[in-house]
């Protein structure tokens, strides 16, 4: 064996009697793809589910949290909880709007559009690196086809 396969194979984990499970799998497959996230938006001050916001935000200014709440799978409180860490960090705004709130990127929000456009790429990169660009939309359009499905069933 090379010194690269040596490497690759120290790294690999062990199949467990747990492999088998969605549930477990599908949690290893989100902590793993959440880690490659949390670097590369971190990098300035965010997390990917802030990331998602701000370029709905950016894309849409004057969005309501219930359109943000359909568009990301996300609750409403989870929402709120994450516009008002955004507000914090002068990334967004919320104006109301008779009995109606919108959310508006501010100036420095939109700045860090390209930035968080950069991190979405790199994200995407590291990952179709590890386990193949075929492997990735294949698995995308598998996983959000059983969310959907689960998420229908509730």
């Amino acid at each position: 064996m090379i010194a690269e396969e040596k490497t690759i194979a120290a790294a690999e984990k062990p199949v467990t009697r747990y492999s088998a499970c969605l549930l477990f799998s599908a949690n290893a497959l989100s902590r793993a793809i959440t880690a490659i996230g949390d670097e590369e938006f971190g990098r300035f001050g965010l997390c990917y589910s802030h990331a998602y916001i701000l370029c709905e935000v950016v894309g849409k200014p004057g969005i309501t949290p219930s359109e943000l709440s359909e568009r990301l799978y996300l609750t409403p409180s989870t929402i709120t909880r994450l516009v008002e860490k955004l507000e914090q960090k002068h990334l967004v705004s919320r104006e109301s709007e008779g009995k109606k709130t919108l959310i508006y990127p501010t100036v420095e929000g939109a700045k860090l559009q390209p930035d968080v456009s950069d991190a979405w790429d790199r994200v995407g990169t590291r990952y179709s690196q590890l386990i193949g660009e075929n492997n990735v939309c294949q698995l995308t359009q598998q996983v959000f086809k059983a969310a959907k499905a689960l998420g229908e069933a509730e």
